[in-house]
């Protein structure tokens, strides 16, 4: 069944949407260890079911939506975060946050996303954006502007879906990202899928030598968490230790 445009407009604009959080853990110690979150949108409906974000994510961008509730999202985060900072175990948790392509376009974004943190108090450290190589592609003026000034702020930058684009290892020498997440068609192929092992080996050693971060998504197994681990990647997402789930089901703490 096709997303109509004015159906999630709609859903937006009543407040439908929500958002799902998905722990990311470190495994490098003896126990897992929840570090951060990445929020995800949801659409619920009313029997209960969902749509899918690769059906309504699209549609957003088709139709413009997606710069406000990239904007939308983000607000909430920091709303969430600054709600939580008292606590002395959530200060240091990290917040994902997916932006778009087209978001990273716009004029006044690093700005608008300035004066959230401003006005909610979170430290800007704790922000993390997720920009794919999509945006960033046509080398645009103004996405450049953007991802520097974001940096220049503290938000923390991550390269998203790390080797499905065509250009990753340039963007690794030009961006200031300090994480890149390794994609999930990767790691779904650990550990018997041999070239995706070595390619994954070979990343998650190019990233230690340039001191940034990996995070490996989609990682569904204790087999592919323990290849991981005993490669140097310290960082995992996926439903091994945690599905997206809401904050009443999700307390955002570690």
């Amino acid at each position: 069944m096709p997303v109509e445009r004015a159906d999630l407009i709609r859903a937006f604009d009543d407040g439908d949407l929500l958002l799902h959080y998905q722990p990311q853990v470190n495994v490098s110690g003896r126990w897992p260890e929840v570090i951060g979150y990445e929020a995800l949108s949801r659409w619920p409906l009313p029997d209960g079911r969902f749509v899918p974000p690769d059906r309504f994510i699209p549609v957003a961008e088709d139709c413009g939506l997606i710069l406000t509730l990239d904007i939308w999202v983000i607000d909430a985060v920091c709303r969430e975060m600054a709600r939580v900072k008292t606590d002395d175990a959530s200060r240091s948790l990290s917040m994902a946050v997916n932006v778009s392509s087209k978001q990273f376009g716009q004029k006044h974004f690093a700005k608008s996303v300035a004066e959230i943190l401003t006005r909610t108090g979170v430290d800007p450290s704790c922000l993390v954006l997720e920009i794919t190589e999509r945006a960033v592609l046509d080398e645009d003026e103004t996405t450049f502007s953007n991802i520097h000034a974001l940096r220049e702020i503290g938000i923390s930058l991550s390269l998203d879906d790390f080797g499905t684009g065509y250009s990753s290892l340039f963007h690794l020498r030009t961006l200031p990202i300090q994480e890149i997440k390794l994609d999930r068609s990767f790691v779904s192929g650990l550990p018997h899928r041999h070239r995706d092992a070595a390619i994954l080996s070979a990343t998650i050693d190019l990233a230690s030598n340039l001191g940034l971060r990996v995070v490996a998504e989609g990682v569904e197994l204790a087999q592919q968490s323990e290849w991981l681990r005993m490669n140097g990647c310290q960082t995992i997402q996926g439903f091994l230790y945690g599905r997206p789930a809401a904050r009443s089901h999700h307390a955002i703490t570690s």
